[in-house]
């Protein structure tokens, strides 16, 4: 840190949230060598109107992203790599962000392979970039929740209904939002391909995918 440094962003990885438990943290200063100086007025205001700054600059920047977005709706392309890093994004991680919008009988698939990595994860968002409820609902899945094809890919389904399919994404009741792919510390950084399907096609996927799954889970 810095005379500079004005944030501290730290950021807890869960393969299974349900089973693992949340990092315990504290700040403690080093080389202290005196009892904090009181507070005035002045740098009480100074750090309100931070504050307020960074809670309305992030609502600004993330509404504006998800407009962006919406030109790309049901696609995962990648996100541009250096925007990521300026916005304090680790540069680490290829993030794939876009726009997803269902109606009613509508699902969207999600496939890629899954390559050698520390870490993988797909989120469904609201507008502002917050994910859903993942208390209540099947919103993410990652590296280690989510049920692989013979193959090693992944496929996820995104649907307003259970398809019965162990990698139901939930839409929550929501009929649009943002979502994002994650590749941390990735030896490659596959593209994932979007299909969205609705009606006969819809039906004739998820046939196939029922008919793969058990026999799958026979061979077990």
């Amino acid at each position: 840190m810095t005379e500079a440094t004005g944030t501290l962003i730290v950021r807890q990885t869960f393969l299974n949230r349900a089973a693992e438990v949340a990092a315990t943290l504290s700040i403690e200063i080093l080389d202290a060598t005196s009892e904090p100086s009181p507070w005035s007025a002045e740098r009480l205001d100074d750090g309100l109107k931070q504050a307020s700054t960074l809670v309305a600059g992030a609502a600004m920047l993330f509404a504006k992203w998800a407009g962006e977005w919406q030109q790309h709706a049901n696609q995962l392309p990648l996100f541009d790599v250096e925007k990521s890093n300026r916005a304090g994004g680790d540069p680490n991680i290829r993030y794939y962000h876009s726009y997803w919008r269902l109606a009613a009988g509508q699902a969207l698939v999600i496939k890629t392979p899954i390559i050698e990595c520390e870490h993988w994860n797909f989120q469904l968002n609201n507008y502002w970039l917050e994910s859903l409820d993942y208390r209540y609902h099947q919103i993410t899945l990652n590296k280690g929740s989510a049920t692989l094809n013979s193959d090693g890919s992944v496929t996820l389904i995104i649907a307003h209904d259970d398809p019965q399919h162990p990698n139901w994404i939930e839409t929550a009741k929501h009929r649009e939002g943002t979502m994002s792919f994650r590749w941390i510390r990735a030896s490659e950084h596959p593209q994932p391909e979007t299909l969205l399907l609705e009606g006969a096609q819809l039906e004739q996927f998820m046939t196939s995918e029922r008919q793969r799954l058990g026999k799958k889970a026979s061979s077990l």
